[in-house]
């Protein structure tokens, strides 16, 4: 069966989108530009197919919202509706964002009054759907609530469970410093390598398996340099101050040595002495890595890395198309910390296929008997440009309850090790509806995280599918300055990527580009 959307008022048609798909898994949830009358069997303008019609409609005046939402079946006829009134204090009277945040809450919680009923269902996450909760948040604590007054509001208007919400105001205090440190002077850079050994049966990210790159490894080296060198220059002859560099992928260190050396180098000679609180390298799989390939990244100044086992279940690791072993893992974690690193992230995922409880507990009892610094906890989102999504009969599911299960043991184990949650994002299509999070011993959080998923912070992103984010404080926005994601036509179209970020450049301290 179908669901279509209809908001009477325009606008925030994807926000009801995105409620509705939590409430109905699976199923097509469409966004219509009108609904069947009461009595039309035809379905209105659902392509002639029969369904359930979610009908919104809200207004805003210069004191109160009022949101009415419906819930009907094909003919039109009522199911469910709901009706609800929000005042608006002088404060967000004076605000257009504001207004704008305030309308959403309400109409958002129209729409789940009705789905909640029909379906009796209450997501864990209420009527937050987006990537970023923990904005919600900053602003309650911005606006000078306590921690105990944004719980209230968490649970009370956004329906957030008690420990959902719990671990959204220990996130934002944990992290509140470093965003509160971004100025318009600081920012921070991204690097991205887009090549991998192999792919990742769960794998979306825009990137190649080297293998049958050829040549093309040592050219988009050559370009991304070239982006470096035009662009970080510019930056710091202005008087930038670069907080945190992270070079992620991929997976960087997939390049050869002299690839590598290569890349660090040119970073080098840009930075120019200038010290940066963090520079992360993202190994991603162990086996990228040696002696030799971790020297060079301490050498350079690297003091942050990510060696990610995913899991530490060789069966599974196979299944997935992962060629390292358990035991790479371990020599390689071993083997940095030799090297002398002391900030070593790694990555898990909950819901891999074939993994349940007893796989959960051996990963975590591995990664716990390792110490990292920094545990990053994903649960596994099911991508369209994945070939998990395309081989699903073959690769079924974890199922909801158990996904929940795994991630209270991730939790479990993440209090034993004395680890904090720092930052938490969330996907579409996430098994279970629940969450990522990243975890870190006390003075070990990743800057880099926190800002790009806190958006109060220009970054500048290098390299085929790249995406800058130019933060603006006068309206608390950013604006994404995207790169191409083919390598080759990143590489062909170079000037022009370069070209967009200096305009955002030349106008930094002044206003939003209006032509891109």
């Amino acid at each position: 069966m179908n669901v279509y959307i209809h908001v009477s008022s325009g606008g925030f048609e994807h926000e009801v989108w995105e409620l509705t798909r939590v409430f109905f898994p699976g199923w097509p949830v469409k966004v219509l530009g009108d609904v069947p009358a009461e009595g039309d069997n035809s379905g209105g303008k659902a392509d002639g197919h029969r369904g359930l019609f979610i009908v919104v409609e809200y207004t805003c005046s210069d004191f109160e919202v009022v949101a009415k939402s419906y819930l009907k079946d094909g003919s039109g006829k009522v199911l469910f509706d709901s009706q609800r009134r929000q005042k608006l204090d002088e404060s967000t009277r004076r605000s257009c964002l504001k207004q704008k945040r305030e309308i959403k809450k309400v109409l958002c919680q129209c729409v789940y009054d009705v789905l909640s009923e029909f379906t009796g269902k209450h997501p864990h996450w209420g009527i937050l759907t987006g990537v970023r909760p923990l904005k919600v948040v900053h602003h309650l604590m911005d606006d000078g609530l306590s921690d105990e007054e944004v719980l209230g509001v968490l649970e009370s208007e956004y329906y957030v469970r008690d420990d959902k919400a719990r671990l959204l105001v220990e996130t934002a205090n944990n992290q509140r410093d470093v965003i509160k440190s971004a100025s318009v002077d600081t920012v921070s850079l991204y690097i991205h390598i887009p090549f991998c050994t192999t792919r990742c049966l769960y794998c979306s990210f825009p990137s190649a398996v080297m293998d049958g790159c050829g040549g093309m490894v040592d050219a988009y080296i050559d370009f991304l340099v070239a982006e470096l060198e035009r662009v970080v220059s510019v930056l710091l002859q202005k008087g930038v101050v670069i907080q945190s560099l992270y070079i992620g992928g991929g997976t960087p260190t997939a390049l050869a040595y002299p690839q590598l050396e290569r890349l660090l180098s040119a970073v080098d000679v840009l930075l120019d002495g200038r010290d940066i609180d963090e520079y992360t390298v993202e190994c991603g799989r162990p086996d990228t890595l040696d002696l030799d390939k971790l020297s060079l990244l301490k050498a350079f100044g690297v003091n942050r890395i990510s060696i990610n086992p995913q899991t530490m279940n060789q069966e599974t690791l196979d299944r997935i198309g992962r060629r390292h072993t358990v035991e790479q893992v371990m020599s390689r974690f071993h083997m940095a910390r030799y090297i002398g690193f002391d900030c070593i992230n790694m990555d898990v995922i909950v819901g891999l296929p074939g993994e349940g409880v007893p796989h959960m507990e051996r990963t975590m009892e591995a990664i716990a008997a390792l110490q990292p610094d920094n545990l990053t906890v994903h649960t596994l989102a099911i991508k369209r440009a994945s070939r998990l999504k395309e081989s699903l009969d073959k690769y079924p599911l974890t199922s909801d309850d158990m996904a929940e299960k795994m991630l209270e043991v991730c939790q479990r184990w993440v209090k034993k090790m004395g680890l904090v949650p720092y930052y938490l994002y969330r996907q579409k299509y996430m098994v279970g509806n629940l969450e990522n999070v990243g975890y870190t011993k006390p003075g070990k959080a990743c800057i880099y995280n926190i800002q790009m998923m806190g958006e109060k912070q220009t970054i500048w992103a290098f390299g085929a599918g790249a995406v800058s984010k130019v933060y603006f404080a006068e309206n608390d926005c950013i604006q994404r300055v995207p790169n191409v994601k083919d390598v080759k036509e990143y590489m062909d179209r170079l000037d022009e990527m370069i070209e967009r970020k200096m305009r955002f450049i030349d106008g930094y301290k002044g206003g939003v580009e209006d032509d891109l």
